[in-house]
């Protein structure tokens, strides 16, 4: 089977759905593809879905306790989504109730 693979080219792919993915991830690719998952119903999620973590981490990384606002319209989320992600945060001039507890 291997030498077969090896000779198909993404001519030989009939015209479609098959051959966008071939030309996508090359033909190479395709034919591991169908010796993984070849006759079964897969689902495949949207490219947002997929790298959704990475977004997530991103805006982890750059949140600073104020910018919740600016890390929504950057990312294209809610601010919702920010603070569920990252936490209320911090208003500026706000004490906390731990730095008033500090004080006395």
């Amino acid at each position: 089977m291997d030498n077969m693979s090896e000779c198909l080219t993404l001519e030989m792919i009939p015209d479609g759905f098959y051959r966008k993915i071939a030309a996508a991830i090359g033909v190479d690719n395709l034919v591991k593809l169908t010796e993984i998952a070849g006759g079964t119903t897969i689902y495949l999620p949207k490219t947002d879905s997929l790298l959704r973590p990475v977004r997530d981490a991103n805006i982890k990384a750059e949140f600073n306790g104020f910018n919740h606002i600016e890390l929504a319209q950057k990312y294209n989320v809610t601010d919702r989504w920010i603070r569920q992600l990252c936490g209320e945060g911090f208003v500026e001039g706000q004490l906390n109730f731990a730095d008033i507890m500090d004080d006395s």
